[in-house]
C-alpha cells in the first residue's frame, strides 16, 4: 500500500521479448522501438539493460517487481494478441493465467484469440468456462509479411468477437489504441469504433488503453457520452518523465470533460518499473501556467484513479482486498526482506545466464 492506500495496476504484462519469439524483422525491430520507448519513460537508474529486456519475462518476475518491489497491491494482466508479430501473442495468456493462479486475490486476467482464426469465438468460449478470464484484449490491425496491413475495428472485424464476449457474460473488454505497433496506417488506431460499438453494447465495459494527444478530442467527448467506456492509462504514464507537460494535459483534459471515475492509472510493467511511476503519479502537479485550466489533483482525486475506479471496475472488494494483502506471502517477504531494488529478480537471472 502507499499512503495508506491500496494501490491498483490497470495494466501488467509479461512480454516475451526474446528474438526467438519474433516471426520477423518487423517484429524485431517493434522490440527494439518499445524498449527506446521505455527507456524513454522510465525514472532515472530504473531503465533496462538489453540484457534485460531481449529475453522473456516470466509471471513470477512481473509479480515480483510488482508486488515485493513496488506498492502496487493489485492488477490486471493484459493478454496480447499480437500473433502476426509474435508466437506467443508477446504478452502471452499462459503466463497470465499462471500469474493470477498464483495471486488470485490480486490478479485479474484477460484472454485474448487470434482475431482471423475461424475458431476464435470457439476459443473465446474455451478460455471463459475453463480458464474464467475476466475479460478480453483486442487489437486494431494485423500486419502481414509484404507489408499488406489488416484493419480491425470493434464495430466492423472485431464485431463477431465482441457479440461473443457480451453472449458469454464477459463484460470487459479493453482495445488497444492510439500507439502504433510496426507499420500501420493512424486509421487503425482512432477511436470512433470503440464509441460506437459501446454504444451497442452498453452492459459491456470497454477500456480504451494509452490515450494521448493524438485523438484527445475524441477521447475526451467519448468519456463524457459513454458512460461504459474507461481511459487506461498504459503508456500514458511515461510522459510523466518524458514530457511532463504533455501529460499533464493529456490528464487534464480526460479530467475536464470526461469523468474521474472512469480513468484507470497503468504502468504496464515490465514496460516500466511500476514504483517510480506510483511516486510520480501521487506528487505530480500541473506547471504553474496550467493549474487554472483544469481540475484540482487532490489526493481524494488521485484514489480514485489509482484505487477506486479499478476496484469498482473489476469488482474487488476493497476490505477483503486489504486484508489479504496486509499478510499474504509478498507481505511476509517484504516484512522480512524489505524492498529490493528495482528489477532485482529479472537482473539475478541475466546475471546468472551470463555467468553460464
Amino acid at each position: 500500500m502507499y499512503n495508506d492506500m491500496l494501490v491498483g495496476d490497470g495494466v501488467l504484462h509479461a512480454y516475451n521479448n526474446s528474438f526467438e519469439n519474433a516471426r520477423n524483422e518487423t517484429a524485431e525491430k517493434v522490440l527494439g522501438d518499445i524498449m527506446g520507448l521505455a527507456n524513454g519513460g522510465c525514472a532515472p537508474g530504473t531503465e533496462h539493460s538489453e540484457a534485460q529486456w531481449f529475453r522473456n519475462f516470466t509471471a513470477d518476475e512481473v509479480a515480483e517487481a510488482t508486488f515485493l518491489e513496488s506498492d502496487v497491491d493489485f492488477g490486471v494482466y493484459h493478454s496480447t494478441p499480437i500473433f502476426d508479430y509474435f508466437k506467443d501473442g508477446y504478452s502471452s495468456l499462459e503466463s497470465g493465467i499462471e500469474m493470477r493462479n498464483n495471486n488470485p486475490k490480486r490478479v485479474k486476467c484477460l484472454g485474448c484469440v487470434d482475431p482471423l482464426s475461424s475458431d476464435a469465438t470457439d476459443e473465446m468460449e474455451r478460455q471463459v468456462e475453463e480458464l474464467d478470464v475476466d475479460g478480453f484484449k483486442f487489437y486494431p490491425s494485423f500486419y502481414r509479411n509484404g507489408g499488406k496491413v489488416k484493419p480491425l475495428r470493434l464495430d466492423d472485424g472485431l464485431l463477431p468477437l465482441v457479440e461473443k464476449a457480451d453472449e458469454l457474460g464477459v463484460e470487459n473488454v479493453a482495445v488497444h489504441k492510439v500507439f502504433p505497433v510496426g507499420p500501420v496506417g493512424q486509421h487503425h488506431l482512432s477511436v470512433g469504433d470503440v464509441a460506437d460499438t459501446a454504444s451497442m453494447f452498453p452492459d459491456l465495459k470497454f477500456e480504451l488503453l494509452h490515450p494521448d494527444l493524438a485523438f484527445i478530442e475524441e477521447i475526451k467527448l467519448m468519456l463524457a457520452t459513454h458512460d461504459n467506456v474507461w481511459a487506461n492509462l498504459e503508456f500514458s504514464t511515461v510522459f510523466m518523465f518524458l514530457q511532463p507537460r504533455r501529460f499533464a494535459e493529456i490528464l487534464g483534459e480526460l479530467l475536464l470533460w470526461g469523468d474521474a471515475e472512469r480513468i484507470l492509472f497503468s504502468t504496464g510493467v515490465p514496460l516500466v518499473h511500476p514504483q517510480a511511476h506510483i511516486e510520480a503519479f501521487w506528487n505530480f502537479e500541473y506547471p504553474d501556467d496550467m493549474k487554472d485550466e483544469y481540475p484540482e489533483l487532490t489526493d481524494d482525486l488521485k484514489r480514485k484513479l489509482m484505487s477506486e475506479n479499478l476496484l469498482d471496475l473489476y469488482g474487488w472488494d476493497a476490505d477483503e482486498l486489504r486484508a489479504h494483502v496486509q499478510e499474504d506471502g509478498w507481505a511476509q517477504r517484504r516484512e522480512a526482506e524489505g524492498r529490493p531494488e528495482p528489477w532485482s529478480g529479472v537482473e539475478l537471472e541475466a546475471e546468472a545466464a551470463a555467468d553460464d
